[in-house]
């Protein structure tokens, strides 16, 4: 068994263009990534450097190599390279989720989802642009009716907020999609009220959104917690795919 370091500027094009390491690997990261190949499989690790939950380990391959990767003498010390950079989290495929106590607890399970195709959807009546006066009007919807959000409105810059407004002026819908660290676009925040709940608000948001997004960078992700139907089937409606299944928490 022969593990490769593979430099992160390099990572993409070596993973056969996986939609995960174009969103989650960032090519500024000067650890490089050991990897593991057999035939047409393979397996890496690498930094994965994020805007809300810091620095973690991401997993990525074939389940039984990724075993073997773990288990290879040149994990360890990588391993604590990347400790030393900050990284305290760890994100592992959902079918490996405990190999050798990286993940001893899991905090949380999520999908990755893309798109590189604009929605042909119908643009939602009200829909504004929201800019930054708008900010506490956002948090307040967000404080009440989805406070765990990873939106934080205009916390950091390069965010594009929008919105539904009913005939009175009332904030009914908000939405975000901003750079991650790797420099992927990613849609948060996307919430309705629940009177407005059933009228499609948050799909026509998430269009909105993902419509700029492929028209600007190709394609886009949103964030996604696993217990979370309702985005999940809106997601899809306007079609986005999974790609992946993950589950994350502390670094072991």
């Amino acid at each position: 068994m022969s593990i490769e370091q593979v430099p992160m500027t390099e990572l993409l094009a070596r993973s056969g263009e996986d939609p995960v390491v174009r969103a989650e690997a960032s090519p500024a990261t000067d650890l490089p990534a050991p990897g593991l190949r057999r035939g047409d499989t393979r397996a890496f690790v690498f930094l994965r450097p994020t805007l809300i939950h810091g620095i973690s380990l991401m997993f990525r391959g074939e389940d039984a190599l990724l075993h073997e990767l773990v288990g290879s003498s040149p994990f360890g010390p990588w391993v604590a390279q990347a400790r030393a950079k900050g990284a305290d989290g760890v994100t592992l495929p959902r079918s490996v989720e405990r190999p050798a106590g990286l993940l001893p607890r899991v905090r949380g399970r999520w999908e990755f989802m893309t798109t590189t195709t604009a929605p042909a959807v119908t643009a939602t009546e009200g829909l504004v642009e929201l800019d930054e006066s708008r900010q506490a009007e956002i948090q307040a919807l967000l404080d009440e009716h989805n406070p765990g959000t990873d939106g934080s409105p205009f916390g950091r810059p390069g965010q594009r907020w929008v919105g539904v407004r009913d005939t009175s002026g009332v904030l009914l819908a908000v939405g975000c999609c901003e750079l991650e660290a790797s420099g992927a676009p990613v849609l948060s925040g996307i919430t309705v009220v629940p009177r407005a709940r059933g009228a499609a608000l948050g799909r026509g948001v998430t269009a909105e959104l993902t419509r700029q997004a492929v028209s600007e960078h190709g394609w886009c992700t949103p964030g996604l917690y696993s217990h979370n139907d309702r985005a999940r089937e809106v997601y899809r409606s306007v079609g986005y795919v999974v790609r992946a299944e993950w589950s994350s928490g502390r670094l072991g």
